[in-house]
């Protein structure tokens, strides 16, 4: 089995690793992985070292990736509702197979859905959370600031789940991406017009919810700016990673208080393995949904993947998001292609 370890800052290295894939427990699952994602934030932020903002990050060495799709080749005994053939999508990192208890979550993947869009499922998880906590409801409107992979795919579950939609970015790329996605319009964080053209698409109501996945402190700023008295910000971003302390005050009574605003921290589901009735929506079934979304909702939000390679060159990617390419958006990682 290949998998992909970060040794250090930038010392990625596919290497093989002995999984015993001849005898299964009873309770076991043997999977062949199709195609691994990148997260262009968690996975950015261990590959440049920097993993102190993420809470109970694991030193290195250590395996990397959480956006795994692959196809069950065996299953032991006891295993009754995933059967060989069946693709799966995984919170496993980037490795060629691995073997699974069958109490993980495996999400079955639509036959008429690729691999590739597959992969995103839990980008877009990520944008889904942040809507749930705000306690979105279809018709409001709602701003995207960051238009990375996370960011176009929360565009894009956005506009699905019936909000009006703004995508806010520093990259006309981006700004291109989110419209093709179903974005209502994009614009620049730069613009000096930005208020009046969120005015003239979200009219006098302003913007209920604004998503920010940006890191910079002047992307929060933003997004604490153009939200509407009594609005909520869900923070699925870092505020000033890698930045110095900001020189504004990040819970300025001006916003907090005189627009009553609600910050979330956002981007978590609960992943408690229960009945429908004592808990609807549960990370399993938000990648079920999305999943099924992503199978039959159009535009297909396969038009984000940017870059796709074999395993074997997903340093490239991740070099590139180190550089902070505007070229890049979504890589994934084939591990069908022979090394």
């Amino acid at each position: 089995m290949r998998q992909a370890i970060l040794y250090g800052a930038g010392d990625l290295r596919i290497e093989d690793v002995p999984l015993d894939a001849g005898s299964l427990q009873p309770d076991q699952i043997y999977v062949e992985t199709e195609v691994t994602a990148l997260s262009t934030g968690t996975d950015l932020g261990n590959y440049s070292g920097d993993t102190a903002y993420v809470p109970g990050a694991p030193s290195y060495p250590r395996g990397v990736g959480y956006s795994n799709v692959g196809v069950i080749r065996r299953v032991g005994v006891h295993v009754e509702k995933l059967k060989p053939g069946m693709r799966v999508f995984s919170l496993r990192p980037h490795q060629s197979a691995y073997i699974a208890q069958q109490t993980e979550l495996l999400v079955p993947v639509p036959a008429s859905l690729s691999s590739e869009e597959a992969s995103l499922a839990y980008l877009a998880h990520l944008g889904l959370a942040s809507l749930r906590q705000a306690r979105f409801e279809p018709g409001e409107n709602v701003a995207i600031i960051g238009l990375g992979v996370i960011g176009l795919c929360t565009v894009w579950l956005a506009r699905a789940m019936g909000a009006k939609v703004v995508g806010i970015s520093n990259s006309k790329i981006r700004s291109e991406s989110a419209l093709r996605l179903g974005a209502h319009a994009a614009f620049l964080a730069e613009d000096q017009d930005l208020s009046a053209k969120l005015g003239e698409v979200f009219g006098d109501v302003g913007t209920d919810i604004v998503v920010l996945t940006a890191n910079p402190w002047n992307a929060y700023r933003l997004a604490m700016e153009i939200a509407r008295f009594g609005g909520r910000v869900s923070i699925l971003g870092f505020p000033g990673r890698a930045q110095e302390p900001p020189d504004f005050n990040p819970v300025d009574p001006r916003w907090v208080y005189g627009k009553q605003l609600t910050l979330l921290g956002a981007g978590f589901a609960p992943k408690a393995d229960c009945r429908p009735e004592d808990l609807r929506f549960n990370t399993p079934r938000n990648l079920e949904y999305i999943l099924n979304l992503m199978a039959f909702h159009h535009p297909r939000i396969e038009s984000v993947i940017s870059h796709r390679l074999p395993a074997s060159r997903m340093k490239e990617a991740y070099e590139l998001a180190r550089e902070h390419s505007k070229d890049l958006v979504a890589a994934v990682f084939d591990w069908r292609v022979p090394e």
